[in-house]
């Protein structure tokens, strides 16, 4: 009698493998290129601002064309793993890739994938407040003295929109790094760069700073208190009243597609 092992079976036989052979394409030789400066810069452990070999070197070391360093090099410039200077002291210089960097590439693959603002709004969302509550716990008292005097350059820069919003991103940025997750502070400061939507004409009037304001100064009260459920709370608060405003007064900036020329530095 046939029944759910019959049925098991049949679909055993004929389940298509899901790792299909690696079809991968292989990599140009740029790309190898750039692959291999970077693991020198991390198997160094050079740091930022440190000289990389010039030119001659490169050529000599890698036995490629100029044409093809060259690419290699600016890929990684574009990518914000080196900076390239000019002149005859030129050369490639180690950057350390940051938030905004991040973002870029990550504006790339939103767009591709043709994604909305709102749901990069829903995805801080998720994440921020996990990384306010482990601030609350975690934070080192020179981070607190650097939280606090973000929220006091807020309350200074009130009739100032442009300087507001930069003591705004430093706010935001020191919470993710106190944390104590360096992948997550990465990935919240990319979108914190996406999801302030300046560049999709959001703006912040006096009424909305202040409002910013007091959501930031609850949010560090928490987490001087190290009450992490508290952090947690005022933060996902905070987030919220933000996805509200875009839900019921902006849908057209919800709705839109994140482009990466709004993004790219």
């Amino acid at each position: 009698m046939g029944g759910v092992d019959d049925l098991d079976a049949d679909r055993a036989s004929q389940r298509v493998p899901r790792r299909l052979p690696d079809e991968r394409r292989r990599l140009k030789a740029a790309e190898a290129i750039a692959q291999q400066i970077v693991d020198d810069i991390s198997d160094e452990q050079l740091p930022a601002g440190a000289r990389l070999p010039g030119e001659k070197d490169m050529l000599a070391r890698f036995d490629a064309g100029r044409g093809t360093l060259r690419e290699s090099l600016r890929f990684l410039e574009m990518n914000g793993a080196i900076r390239l200077k000019a002149g005859p002291a030129g050369g490639p210089i180690v950057r350390r890739p940051d938030g905004l960097d991040f973002a870029a590439i990550l504006g790339l693959f939103v767009q591709s994938r043709g994604l909305p603002f709102k749901e990069l709004v829903t995805a801080r969302l998720t994440v921020e407040p996990e990384l306010a509550a482990m601030a609350a716990t975690s934070i080192a008292p020179e981070q607190l003295l650097e939280l606090k005097d973000s929220v006091d350059g807020m309350r200074a820069f009130l009739d100032d929109e442009q300087n507001f919003l930069a003591e705004n991103d430093r706010f935001h940025a020191i919470v993710a790094a106190a944390a104590g997750n360096d992948l997550l502070t990465l990935l919240t400061s990319s979108l914190h760069e996406i999801t302030d939507g300046v560049s999709l004409g959001v703006s912040y009037s006096m009424a909305r700073r202040e409002g910013v304001l007091r959501s930031h100064e609850a949010v560090y009260q928490a987490i001087a208190d190290g009450d992490a459920e508290g952090a947690r709370w005022t933060m996902r608060q905070h987030l919220q009243r933000f996805q509200r405003r875009i839900e019921q007064d902006l849908p057209e900036v919800g709705d839109r597609t994140v482009r990466w020329r709004d993004i790219s530095p």
